[in-house]
Protein backbone atom coordinates (compact mmCIF):
# COMPACT_ATOMS: atom_id res chain seq x y z
CA UNK A 1 0.00 0.00 0.00
CA UNK A 2 2.76 2.40 -0.84
CA UNK A 3 2.06 6.22 -1.38
CA UNK A 4 -1.41 5.65 0.11
CA UNK A 5 -0.36 8.81 2.65
CA UNK A 6 0.70 11.69 1.04
CA UNK A 7 3.29 13.07 3.43
CA UNK A 8 5.74 15.98 3.59
CA UNK A 9 9.28 15.66 4.52
CA UNK A 10 8.16 16.96 7.66
CA UNK A 11 5.63 14.50 8.55
CA UNK A 12 7.77 11.75 7.94
CA UNK A 13 10.51 13.59 10.53
CA UNK A 14 7.61 13.51 12.74
CA UNK A 15 6.79 10.07 12.44
CA UNK A 16 10.48 9.10 12.80
CA UNK A 17 10.84 11.50 15.99
CA UNK A 18 7.70 9.85 17.52
CA UNK A 19 8.92 6.18 16.69
CA UNK A 20 12.63 6.87 18.18
CA UNK A 21 10.87 8.98 21.37
CA UNK A 22 8.37 5.63 21.98
CA UNK A 23 11.79 3.52 22.07
CA UNK A 24 13.19 5.84 24.43
CA UNK A 25 10.39 5.89 26.60
CA UNK A 26 9.72 1.73 26.38
CA UNK A 27 13.55 1.55 27.49
CA UNK A 28 13.22 4.13 30.44
CA UNK A 29 10.22 1.89 31.74
CA UNK A 30 11.96 -1.25 31.20
CA UNK A 31 14.30 0.21 34.22
CA UNK A 32 11.59 0.83 36.84
CA UNK A 33 11.71 -1.72 39.72
CA UNK A 34 8.58 -0.59 41.80
CA UNK A 35 5.10 0.60 40.01
CA UNK A 36 2.79 2.06 42.59
CA UNK A 37 -0.76 2.03 41.74
CA UNK A 38 -2.36 4.90 44.68
CA UNK A 39 -6.22 4.29 44.77
CA UNK A 40 -7.32 7.41 45.87
CA UNK A 41 -7.55 7.56 49.82
CA UNK A 42 -5.51 5.01 50.61
CA UNK A 43 -2.73 6.72 52.35
CA UNK A 44 -1.35 7.38 48.65
CA UNK A 45 0.42 10.43 49.76
CA UNK A 46 2.12 8.88 52.95
CA UNK A 47 3.41 6.57 50.99
CA UNK A 48 4.72 8.78 48.36
CA UNK A 49 6.61 10.72 50.85
CA UNK A 50 7.71 7.91 52.52
CA UNK A 51 9.62 6.45 49.40
CA UNK A 52 11.01 10.04 48.82
CA UNK A 53 12.29 9.73 51.77
CA UNK A 54 13.75 6.24 51.74
CA UNK A 55 14.96 5.97 47.79
CA UNK A 56 15.53 10.46 47.37
CA UNK A 57 12.90 12.32 44.92
CA UNK A 58 14.51 12.16 41.75
CA UNK A 59 14.33 8.44 41.89
CA UNK A 60 10.48 8.22 42.26
CA UNK A 61 8.19 9.89 39.63
CA UNK A 62 4.68 10.71 40.51
CA UNK A 63 1.74 11.07 37.88
CA UNK A 64 -1.06 12.53 38.71
CA UNK A 65 -1.43 14.66 35.55
CA UNK A 66 -2.84 13.52 31.95
CA UNK A 67 -0.60 11.03 31.91
CA UNK A 68 -2.29 8.71 34.29
CA UNK A 69 -4.80 8.13 31.56
CA UNK A 70 -1.74 6.93 28.97
CA UNK A 71 -0.42 4.33 31.59
CA UNK A 72 -4.33 3.09 32.82
CA UNK A 73 -4.65 2.58 29.01
CA UNK A 74 -1.09 0.42 28.99
CA UNK A 75 0.82 2.81 26.98
CA UNK A 76 4.48 3.90 27.85
CA UNK A 77 5.01 7.94 29.27
CA UNK A 78 7.79 9.76 29.10
CA UNK A 79 9.92 9.27 32.36
CA UNK A 80 13.21 11.26 33.72
CA UNK A 81 16.39 8.89 33.37
CA UNK A 82 16.40 8.59 37.28
CA UNK A 83 12.90 7.35 38.21
CA UNK A 84 13.52 3.69 39.66
CA UNK A 85 10.01 3.69 40.99
CA UNK A 86 6.76 5.25 39.53
CA UNK A 87 4.05 6.30 41.60
CA UNK A 88 0.60 7.82 41.04
CA UNK A 89 -3.33 7.27 40.26
CA UNK A 90 -3.00 6.01 36.95
CA UNK A 91 -5.09 2.09 37.38
CA UNK A 92 -3.50 -1.43 36.56
CA UNK A 93 -3.54 -2.46 33.41
CA UNK A 94 -2.07 -6.08 31.44
CA UNK A 95 0.66 -4.51 29.91
CA UNK A 96 2.25 -3.37 32.72
CA UNK A 97 3.99 -6.66 32.73
CA UNK A 98 5.73 -5.64 29.73
CA UNK A 99 5.81 -2.59 30.05
CA UNK A 100 7.33 -2.91 33.19
CA UNK A 101 9.42 -6.06 32.31
CA UNK A 102 11.40 -5.87 36.04
CA UNK A 103 8.88 -3.42 37.90
CA UNK A 104 7.05 -5.20 40.53
CA UNK A 105 3.86 -3.82 41.26
CA UNK A 106 2.94 -2.33 44.44
CA UNK A 107 -0.83 -1.59 45.96
CA UNK A 108 -2.74 -0.21 49.19
CA UNK A 109 -6.32 -0.68 49.61
CA UNK A 110 -8.99 0.05 52.21
CA UNK A 111 -12.19 -0.55 54.01
CA UNK A 112 -14.47 0.03 50.69
CA UNK A 113 -17.05 1.82 52.81
CA UNK A 114 -14.58 3.90 54.89
CA UNK A 115 -12.73 4.66 51.46
CA UNK A 116 -16.09 6.00 49.65
CA UNK A 117 -16.47 8.34 52.98
CA UNK A 118 -12.95 9.70 52.68
CA UNK A 119 -13.23 10.19 49.30
CA UNK A 120 -16.47 12.28 49.60
CA UNK A 121 -14.90 14.40 52.73
CA UNK A 122 -12.19 15.11 50.68
CA UNK A 123 -14.18 16.22 47.76
CA UNK A 124 -15.68 18.76 49.79
CA UNK A 125 -12.33 20.00 51.62
CA UNK A 126 -10.63 20.60 48.56
CA UNK A 127 -13.70 21.52 46.54
CA UNK A 128 -11.80 20.42 43.13
CA UNK A 129 -11.76 16.64 42.76
CA UNK A 130 -13.06 16.00 39.06
CA UNK A 131 -16.22 14.73 37.84
CA UNK A 132 -16.96 13.90 41.73
CA UNK A 133 -17.37 17.35 42.93
CA UNK A 134 -18.69 18.99 40.27
CA UNK A 135 -21.77 16.59 40.17
CA UNK A 136 -21.57 17.20 44.53
CA UNK A 137 -21.58 20.92 43.68
CA UNK A 138 -24.53 20.82 40.66
CA UNK A 139 -27.07 18.13 42.18
CA UNK A 140 -26.39 19.29 46.02
CA UNK A 141 -24.31 22.28 46.96
CA UNK A 142 -26.07 24.58 45.19
CA UNK A 143 -29.71 23.91 45.96
CA UNK A 144 -28.40 24.33 49.58
CA UNK A 145 -28.22 20.51 50.74
CA UNK A 146 -24.57 20.40 52.78
CA UNK A 147 -25.41 17.81 55.22
CA UNK A 148 -22.71 15.20 54.27
CA UNK A 149 -24.05 11.83 55.06
CA UNK A 150 -27.40 13.06 53.18
CA UNK A 151 -24.87 13.51 50.04
CA UNK A 152 -22.60 10.61 50.68
CA UNK A 153 -26.08 7.81 50.81
CA UNK A 154 -27.46 9.83 48.36
CA UNK A 155 -24.60 9.29 45.74
CA UNK A 156 -24.46 6.16 46.81
CA UNK A 157 -27.77 5.05 45.15
CA UNK A 158 -27.40 7.40 42.37
CA UNK A 159 -24.04 7.56 41.28
CA UNK A 160 -22.21 4.25 42.55
CA UNK A 161 -19.66 4.61 40.43
CA UNK A 162 -17.69 6.79 42.34
CA UNK A 163 -17.10 4.59 45.06
CA UNK A 164 -16.57 1.91 43.29
CA UNK A 165 -13.01 2.12 42.43
CA UNK A 166 -12.25 -1.79 43.06
CA UNK A 167 -15.05 -3.37 40.87
CA UNK A 168 -13.97 -0.76 38.20
CA UNK A 169 -10.11 -1.41 37.88
CA UNK A 170 -9.12 -4.49 39.71
CA UNK A 171 -11.95 -7.02 39.37
CA UNK A 172 -10.31 -8.87 36.23
CA UNK A 173 -6.42 -9.33 38.29
CA UNK A 174 -5.44 -12.34 39.32
CA UNK A 175 -3.64 -12.22 42.61
CA UNK A 176 -0.45 -12.88 41.39
CA UNK A 177 -0.62 -9.58 39.22
CA UNK A 178 1.04 -7.97 42.44
CA UNK A 179 4.41 -8.10 45.00
CA UNK A 180 2.70 -6.65 47.24
CA UNK A 181 -0.69 -5.55 48.80
CA UNK A 182 -1.03 -3.70 51.99
CA UNK A 183 -3.90 -2.66 54.04
CA UNK A 184 -4.54 0.78 55.43
CA UNK A 185 -6.00 -0.40 58.60
CA UNK A 186 -2.78 -1.78 59.35
CA UNK A 187 -0.88 0.86 57.73
CA UNK A 188 2.48 0.43 59.76
CA UNK A 189 2.30 -3.13 60.00
CA UNK A 190 2.36 -3.37 56.56
CA UNK A 191 4.84 -0.89 55.82
CA UNK A 192 7.28 -2.82 58.02
CA UNK A 193 6.52 -5.78 55.51
CA UNK A 194 7.10 -3.44 52.60
CA UNK A 195 10.66 -2.35 54.01
CA UNK A 196 11.54 -5.59 54.09
CA UNK A 197 10.82 -6.63 50.99
CA UNK A 198 12.59 -3.16 49.46
CA UNK A 199 15.44 -3.85 51.95
CA UNK A 200 15.09 0.00 52.72
CA UNK A 201 13.14 1.35 55.72
CA UNK A 202 9.73 3.11 55.19
CA UNK A 203 8.63 6.08 56.88
CA UNK A 204 5.19 5.57 58.48
CA UNK A 205 3.74 9.65 58.87
CA UNK A 206 0.56 10.31 57.93
CA UNK A 207 -0.68 12.67 55.79
CA UNK A 208 -3.04 14.05 53.98
CA UNK A 209 -5.58 13.59 56.62
CA UNK A 210 -8.58 16.23 55.89
CA UNK A 211 -9.82 18.29 58.80
CA UNK A 212 -12.64 16.70 59.19
CA UNK A 213 -12.87 13.74 61.67
CA UNK A 214 -16.74 12.66 61.40
CA UNK A 215 -16.87 8.64 61.48
CA UNK A 216 -17.98 6.67 58.70
CA UNK A 217 -21.55 6.60 58.49
CA UNK A 218 -23.95 3.98 59.51
CA UNK A 219 -25.45 2.08 55.91
CA UNK A 220 -28.38 -0.01 55.76
CA UNK A 221 -28.70 -3.11 53.99
CA UNK A 222 -29.63 -1.84 50.80
CA UNK A 223 -26.65 0.77 51.07
CA UNK A 224 -24.64 -2.33 52.06
CA UNK A 225 -25.03 -3.78 49.17
CA UNK A 226 -24.03 -1.41 46.90
CA UNK A 227 -20.79 -2.24 47.95
CA UNK A 228 -20.84 -5.99 47.63
CA UNK A 229 -18.42 -6.29 44.88
CA UNK A 230 -15.91 -4.09 46.09
CA UNK A 231 -15.62 -6.27 49.48
CA UNK A 232 -15.65 -9.58 47.71
CA UNK A 233 -12.93 -8.08 45.71
CA UNK A 234 -11.43 -6.56 48.61
CA UNK A 235 -11.28 -9.63 50.37
CA UNK A 236 -9.41 -11.81 48.15
CA UNK A 237 -7.09 -9.86 47.00
CA UNK A 238 -5.86 -8.67 50.67
CA UNK A 239 -5.67 -12.48 51.07
CA UNK A 240 -2.56 -11.74 48.84
CA UNK A 241 -0.44 -9.77 50.71
CA UNK A 242 2.87 -10.85 50.92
Amino acid sequence: MAGLNSMSWRDHLGRGLAKWTRRRMIAKASRVEWVSYHVPKTAGTSFRSALRQAFGPSRVFAVYDGSCGILTRGEPIWLPGSASIVHGHFRPHRRHDQLFPHGKRITWLRDPVERAWSLLNHTLEVRNNGALFQLVETEFLDRGVTDREQIFKSLIHRRPRFFCEYEAHYQSLDLEFFHFIGCTDRYEEDLRRLSETMQTPLAAERLNRGPDKRPTPSLNGKELAVFDEEYRIYERLTKARS
